[in-house]
């Protein structure tokens, strides 16, 4: 198998470094090089291409803005050189982000996730929902069926997953507004959480699969009885 690639940034350094890179892969075969989204939409359209390595920021048309505008987008790599972009990503689920200045093992890690992605056979490919968190070090990816509940606490928000716990600096407002979805549950005006996530519905307290107790808001009550409760109830106790 090999991986048809086709890179793209303004900054010819950055190509030249990341052909290189791929060229240490021999599953890699990278079958165009450019440096802006209007040439990379020609190529596109004339090769065969499973993975785009793209830069975010670039003239007149950004990768991610590049990427959102493709019907059926091959899977991609984020490349950027700032940090703050990971939770704009989130709708076109890329494979990864590289942060600039990347180094070889972090690239040869990008392309293994994006190899088993490939190797996994149709009926069980899709991938479960995620998003990304930055820290020191890069980009974190949280899946949404590892997030137990969400709190704003000041201008912080503490994620606890399952296996760990994150502080993103931004508002739950924002943070719910940007994932866009059913999975989740407004419980409280400080509180998200997983609606798997729910063990039991008590008159004023939400208990959760690991025995953490969520407060129910008083105008969130009867949102979370049409939302969970209503459209699931089986049984009359």
């Amino acid at each position: 198998m090999k991986i048809h690639t086709l890179i793209v940034d303004d900054d010819p350094h950055w190509r030249l470094v990341f052909e290189k890179f791929a060229g240490v892969n021999p599953l890699i075969e990278v079958v165009g090089s450019c440096d802006s989204a209007v040439e990379a939409y020609g190529l596109l359209m004339e090769k065969e291409i499973d993975l785009l390595i793209c830069d975010i920021e670039m003239p007149e048309m950004s990768g991610l803005e590049f990427v959102k505008s493709l019907k059926s987008p091959p899977l991609v790599i984020f490349v950027t050189a700032h940090r703050d972009y990971a939770l704009d990503c989130y709708e076109v689920a890329p494979i990864d982000f590289l942060l600039k200045p990347s180094d070889l093992p972090r690239f040869l890690k990008a392309i293994e996730k994006v190899r088993l992605h490939l190797d996994t056979a149709p009926e069980t490919s899709a991938i479960s929902p995620y998003f990304f968190i930055r820290d020191s070090n890069g980009y974190v990816q949280v899946r949404y069926n590892d997030i137990l509940y969400m709190e704003a606490k000041n201008n912080t928000i503490h994620i606890v997953a399952k296996d760990d716990t994150y502080t993103p600096t931004l508002t739950l407002s924002k943070l719910e507004e940007k994932l866009k979805s059913d999975i989740f549950l407004r419980v409280h005006r400080s509180f998200l959480v997983h609606r798997e996530a729910i063990a039991r519905i008590n008159k004023n307290e939400i208990v959760l699969t690991d025995g953490t107790e969520i407060p129910i808001g008083d105008q969130y009550r009867n949102k979370i009885n049409q939302k969970h409760i209503e459209s699931y109830r089986v049984l009359r106790g």
